[in-house]
C-alpha cells in the first residue's frame, strides 16, 4: 500500500539533549497509530517535527502528497476569547474552501446546548472538545492529536472516543499521542512506543494482544505444587490461582493433562497493554523533557 507519510531516520537535538534518535516509521491511509512513551520520551517533539514546527537534525519526513490537508489537536492550543461557540465555528468555517457544515462541527464538539456560550466560560474539558471539533472543519485527510482527551471527564472522553471511532470507520488517518493505555485497544490499529528518543516498538494492536496470553487455573490439592513451580507457574495470592504467561497455551494445557494434574476454572486471557509496556520499557531512569 502507498504510504501517506514516511519518517526516515529522524534525529533531533535541543542544546545538548538528544530528543529523537534515528526514528523511522510510516503511516498508511486510513490507519490509526497511537504513540506512547514516558514523559520526555520525545512524543510531542516528533509531532511538531511532522507538523513543520521544528527541523530535523538528521533524516527527513516524506509526504506522498505535500498538499495533504492536516488537522491538528495540540495540548497547548487555546481558543479565541470573547466569542461564542457559534461565532467561533462560523469563523473557522470561513477559513476553508470546503468546510463541513455548522451542524456537523457542533455535533463533533458535543456542545449543542452551549452554542451561545462564550469560550472563556467553558470548562477545560469543553474547550478540549471544541479544539477537537475545530481541527476537523477543513475535512482533513490526516488528524494529528497530542493527548486529545487530556483534562476531560469520563463523559467528555467517551464522546471524543465515539467521534474518533466514527472517523476511523470513514477512513480518516490518525496519529495521536496518549498516556491512557486503554485507548490503544479502543482507537488504535498500531502502537508506537518511544523511550528516551528511541522507537522501541512498532507493532499492531492485534499482535500485541495475541502474542502472549495468561493461562490460569486452580488445583484441587497441593500435591502438584512442586511440579508447577518447577515448570515456571506462579501462584497468585490475590486470585488464588496458578498462572503462566505464554505464547503456547495449547501446549501447556496438554502438558497439564500429560502430568495428570487435576485442574479446574481454566481461563486463557489476553495480555493487557499495561503488561506489554511494562515488559518493553526500562524501569526508572532520567528522561529529557519534551520541548513544547
Amino acid at each position: 500500500m502507498v504510504k501517506m507519510l514516511r519518517i526516515n531516520h529522524v534525529s533531533k537535538h535541543f542544546k545538548k539533549h538528544r530528543i529523537l534518535n534515528d526514528v523511522s516509521f510510516s503511516l498508511e491511509p486510513g490507519e490509526s497509530i497511537l504513540l506512547f512513551g514516558p514523559n520526555g520520551a520525545g512524543k510531542t517533539s516528533l509531532l511538531r517535527l511532522i507538523m513543520g514546527h521544528y527541523q530535523a537534525d538528521a533524516g527527513n519526513i516524506e509526504w506522498k502528497d505535500p498538499q495533504t490537508q492536516v488537522g491538528f489537536v495540540l495540548q497547548d492550543a487555546s481558543l479565541m476569547d470573547r466569542v461564542t461557540i457559534k461565532e467561533l465555528i462560523q469563523f473557522t468555517r470561513g477559513l476553508y474552501p470546503n468546510p463541513i457544515s455548522y451542524s456537523e462541527a457542533l455535533a463533533l464538539s458535543g456542545l449543542e446546548e452551549k452554542e451561545s456560550v462564550k469560550t472563556e466560560q467553558l470548562s477545560i474539558g469543553q474547550k478540549r472538545k471544541m479544539i477537537f471539533a475545530l481541527a476537523l472543519i477543513g475535512r482533513p485527510k490526516l488528524l494529528i492529536m497530542d493527548e486529545p482527551t487530556a483534562g476531560m471527564d469520563v463523559s467528555a472522553r467517551k464522546h471524543v472516543y465515539h467521534q474518533i471511532q466514527k472517523l476511523k470507520d470513514h477512513g480518516m488517518t490518525i496519529l495521536m499521542t496518549t498516556h491512557l493505555l486503554n485507548e490503544a485497544s479502543l482507537l488504535g490499529d498500531r502502537v508506537l512506543l518511544l523511550e528516551k528518543g528511541h522507537l522501541i516498538t512498532n507493532e499492531s494492536v492485534e499482535n500485541i494482544e495475541s502474542y502472549k496470553k495468561w493461562l490460569r487455573f486452580t488445583t484441587e490439592t497441593n500435591d502438584s505444587d512442586p511440579i508447577l513451580k518447577a515448570a515456571g507457574f506462579n501462584w497468585n495470592l490475590i486470585w488464588k490461582r496458578w498462572e503462566l504467561q505464554t505464547e503456547n497455551t495449547d501446549q501447556w494445557v496438554r502438558w497439564l493433562v500429560e502430568k495428570e494434574i487435576s485442574f479446574s476454572d481454566l481461563s486463557i486471557d489476553k495480555r493487557s497493554m499495561e503488561e506489554y509496556f511494562e515488559e518493553m520499557t526500562s524501569k526508572g531512569g532520567d528522561y529529557n523533557e519534551d520541548v513544547v
